[in-house]
């Protein structure tokens, strides 16, 4: 695991679980490890260990199995699974804009607990809605048919439980596939006795534990990035085109597979007819195709037949991180030196002199900016011999060309030393100012009491203009803008975290086919 990573890991899981898991978690970076030697590296007591793995556990971030002796097991760090926490109040926002506020309280209280039946979710959402006196529906029956719809929808599905036989020391956990999205089954007759035998802690009765659907998220942020880019490129009906595309595609291909099967053209053009009943686009219809597919290279007629079509998603991606690369060289380096990085990745491969003749740029110029993105890695130097000349200091030529995987992987490494820096920077702040942001929470939590009671809003702002002198008003306002412009960096930073994670799974997926 990267250095980088490592440092965003623990920064994140000390932040949300406190020093011991950080120590535990820290101690499983560099490899699979027993029980045994967690204690022995990170020097704490087994009891608190074990508990710290319980944790790791619950939430994905440490898997077990079997190690070479099979009664003991060897536990293993997820880091991608961390820095998914960094994603949370994304996720919950898109399940809020895609279905209702109600359905994201169910999801948020699940990324809470890790995993947790659905008899408890609910319960909890309950008394939040009743105990905050949200103007949402808390009805028992209600909020179990919402969760019953995020199953259907794949936002949940079911965790892994022990197949193997009983009485084994290391369980082997998994779930068959049918069963992964199967809806709980829950009876909320008497809904109010359930309430009560909960608010006391006495509910027994259980449904099957759910968990988090990561990869459903993330099918739909890969869709929203691929539509976005349509519009972007084009106009809104182009973006309607693709994503109706995205949806036929998904009836007969697997979300995640690096290239659709195909799809009917009088299909794709029926239902957005029948669908959007936007006149102008089906009007248009074989242009929008025709210059999406000229254009971007993200769908492609079948030389076979061509009245079929196919998405190729790793190609869609293979362009949009190029597109993101270009864009980080231009800020770091300028526009100069991405049209050199254009140039080079275009032609695959270039000497020096072609490089100063195409780009357009002066030889002094062009050379410097060459060797500097060499030097930064963005380029890549190949040393070729030439058959012809036995001797002398032409026998040999260099080559500059980009190796997108290796820049995707420097540039991942990047943003999480992005990421780590802007956590840091932020739990800074807070340290630093925590008395000032403290007393600023008390006076605002006897401020909304003074409203319950019904004290007038004058007189309120009159007794927080009293207790927050002007300087301390200034400074608070200071650390807040501080702590909101690194919120909004690490989510834009995230983006492109996103667009590579998808690059480097396609690349390795394409490498897995065609070995086979």
């Amino acid at each position: 695991m990267a250095s980088q990573q490592c440092k965003l890991c623990s920064l994140i899981i000390r932040e949300h679980f406190g020093e011991v898991v950080e120590k535990v978690s820290n101690a499983l970076h560099w490899g699979p490890q027993t029980l045994g030697l967690i204690v022995s590296s990170s020097k704490l007591p087994a009891s608190k260990v074990k508990q710290a793995l319980s944790v790791l556990i619950k939430y994905g971030f440490v898997t077990f199995e079997r190690g070479k002796i099979p009664t003991i097991a060897e536990y293993k760090f997820v880091p991608t699974k961390v820095t998914l926490m960094l994603r949370f109040p994304r996720y919950i926002l898109q399940i809020k804009n895609r279905v209702d506020e109600e359905s994201s309280l169910l999801l948020e209280e699940l990324l809470r607990f890790g995993f947790d039946t659905a008899t408890n979710i609910i319960l909890r959402v309950a008394t939040r809605i009743k105990e905050e006196k949200m103007s949402l529906n808390g009805d028992l029956p209600y909020l179990r048919d919402k969760i019953q719809v995020l199953v259907q929808m794949q936002y949940i599905m079911r965790c892994p439980h022990p197949v193997d036989e009983e009485g084994d020391v290391v369980p082997m956990l998994g779930v068959a596939e049918p069963e992964l999205f199967l809806p709980p089954q829950l009876n909320m007759n008497g809904s109010h006795c359930y309430y009560k035998a909960w608010r006391k802690r006495t509910l027994v009765t259980r449904a099957s534990i759910g968990a988090f659907n990561f990869d459903r998220f993330h099918q739909d942020a890969r869709d929203d990035l691929m539509i976005s880019a349509i519009e972007r490129r084009f106009d809104s009906n182009a973006a309607q085109l693709t994503g109706e595309l995205l949806r036929l595609m998904y009836l007969r291909t697997d979300a995640w597979a690096p290239q659709s099967n195909a799809v009917p053209l009088v299909e794709l053009r029926d239902a957005l007819t029948k669908l959007s009943g936007n006149a102008y686009l089906a009007q248009y219809f074989d242009q929008y195709l025709k210059i999406i597919e000229e254009s971007t290279g993200f769908v492609t007629r079948l030389e076979s037949s061509s009245g079929m079509i196919e998405v190729n998603m790793t190609k869609a991606i293979h362009i949009l991180t190029c597109n993101a690369i270009d864009n980080i060289v231009d800020q770091r380096f300028g526009a100069k030196a991405a049209r050199i990085f254009r140039l080079v990745r275009a032609k695959k491969y270039m000497e020096q002199d072609q490089i100063q003749q195409l780009a357009m740029i002066p030889d002094k110029e062009a050379k410097h900016l060459t060797y500097k993105l060499l030097q930064e890695n963005f380029l890549q130097m190949q040393e070729l011999r030439k058959p012809t000349v036995s001797s002398g200091p032409n026998k040999t030529y260099f080559l500059f060309h980009v190796d997108l995987n290796q820049v995707a992987r420097m540039v991942l490494d990047t943003c999480y030393k992005a990421l780590a820096n802007s956590l840091t920077r932020r739990n800074f702040e807070k340290n630093e100012n925590s008395r000032l942001i403290e007393k600023k929470e008390r006076i605002e939590g006897i401020a909304e009491s003074m409203r319950e009671q019904g004290t007038d809003e004058q007189q309120i702002q009159e007794l927080v203009d009293d207790w927050l002198t002007p300087p301390e008003r200034s400074l608070l306002e200071s650390v807040e803008a501080m702590i909101k412009k690194m919120n909004l960096a690490e989510l834009q930073v995230d983006d492109t975290v996103f667009l590579l994670q998808l690059f480097t799974y396609y690349q390795s997926t394409n490498i897995r086919v065609k070995s086979k």
